[in-house]
């Protein structure tokens, strides 16, 4: 689950971060020209995202991934049970919380979570990101002679990575019994003040 939840968390902060350069681009009409650096950022993106996307719904036996995870819940949900679950949210402010929030995302009332429900998320998860995993496959991670059938857009990244939070958020405190209020890091630092300043001096 760390190293899922690591990898998620990159996902979403590189998407976070693509999209605030798009607005500042937006913004300031004075960089709004051709430019080889914005086909080679818009590039870079998606490669990696894709790429990332495609590790987490490997579902291999030698995989760490987000379907595997779901995979081995599934096979053995009694690991993941009421009993465990009330018993974390002991001695906390909470802790008359704890069997209606294992019902909200376990299953209502059963004594571990319900297969069925997991099964429904991975089935969903594989839907969600199936395109962008055919084309990550045969245009990024190696070129295959055989064209991808669909050519995925911005926005069905954006809602596979939209879905990956919302999944990981889930698991995350059915399996940690800690809340996750959002997957972004809080900066310690203003990340954009590297724009504040013009990158190249010209001589004077």
């Amino acid at each position: 689950m760390d190293t899922v939840y690591s990898d998620i968390t990159n996902l979403s902060r590189y998407s976070h971060i693509f999209w605030e350069v798009q607005e500042i681009i937006q913004n300031n009409s004075k960089i709004q020209k051709p430019s080889s650096f914005y086909e080679f950022l818009g590039q870079s993106y998606i490669a990696y995202v894709l790429i990332g996307i495609r590790r987490q719904i490997k579902i291999d036996r030698d995989s760490i991934s987000f379907a595997r995870l779901l995979k081995e819940i599934i096979d053995t949900p009694e690991i993941l049970s009421r009993e465990r679950f009330i018993e974390h949210y002991q001695g906390t402010p909470i802790k008359h919380h704890a069997d209606e929030d294992f019902d909200k995302f376990a299953g209502c009332r059963g004594k571990h979570v319900d297969p069925s429900i997991v099964k429904k998320d991975l089935e969903k998860l594989q839907q969600t990101a199936k395109i962008l995993e055919d084309y990550a496959d045969k245009m990024i991670a190696h070129l295959d002679k055989r064209k991808p059938a669909v050519v995925p857009t911005f926005k069905d990244v954006d809602e596979c990575i939209d879905f990956l939070e919302k999944l990981l958020k889930k698991y995350h405190l059915l399996i940690k019994c800690e809340a996750l209020t959002s997957i972004l890091p809080s900066y310690l630092y203003d990340w954009k003040a590297v724009f504040y300043e013009p990158w190249i001096q010209k001589d004077t």
